[in-house]
């Protein structure tokens, strides 16, 4: 890569020239560099990123035509030092949920779970704890909007075999974590 001086001729030029060279911008500077080789045949994660991306600056688009979650965004972005709303509204949705803790245990005739989840910088939406027998519900719990859940079902029949939770962020990423109970 090399760096053009003080020539008129190729001030301010950027693209490709011929079949080798390519002149670009960078920092008010005209740059010339061998042009780039087309990308090779792009791998199975690289093509989910993109896709990911995508959805990402979508969710962006839409939360910036809602005037509340803009300035929610907004809000967030001088707290984390970012640019502007639409930059903290594609961090939100990159960021995905975690469910840290999740904690059963059997009391008696009852099933108690302790879960804690967390997501870095950004709300957490819900949480939801389903106990399941063999066949599926058998009772489900949900709370909104915090980052803690303690919850207990009842377990006279001794048929709570697993506990699923369920957690979810604002931007709509989910999370899911099963627990067998112990008897």
């Amino acid at each position: 890569m090399a760096l053009v001086r003080e020539n008129d001729l190729t001030e301010g030029l950027s693209g490709k020239f011929g079949s080798k060279m390519a002149f670009k911008q960078l920092r008010g500077k005209t740059i010339v560099a061998r042009r780039a080789k087309p990308t090779t045949k792009e791998s199975q994660l690289q093509k989910d990123n993109r896709a990911r991306f995508r959805l990402a600056t979508q969710y962006a688009k839409a939360m910036m035509l809602d005037p509340e979650r803009k300035a929610y965004y907004w809000r967030r972005a001088r707290k984390l030092k970012l640019p502007n709303a639409y930059t903290a509204a594609i961090a939100d949705y990159m960021r995905k949920p975690r469910i840290d803790e999740v904690k059963v245990s059997v009391e008696g005739k009852s099933v108690a779970v302790h879960v804690r989840t967390s997501k870095e910088d950004f709300k957490m939406r819900s949480i939801n704890v389903a106990a399941l027998d063999e066949g599926g519900v058998v009772e489900e719990k949900r709370v909104d909007g915090f980052k803690e859940l303690s919850c207990r079902f009842a377990n006279e029949r001794g048929l709570i075999v697993k506990v699923l939770v369920v957690a979810a962020d604002e931007a709509g990423n989910v999370v899911m974590k099963e627990v067998v109970v112990a008897r």
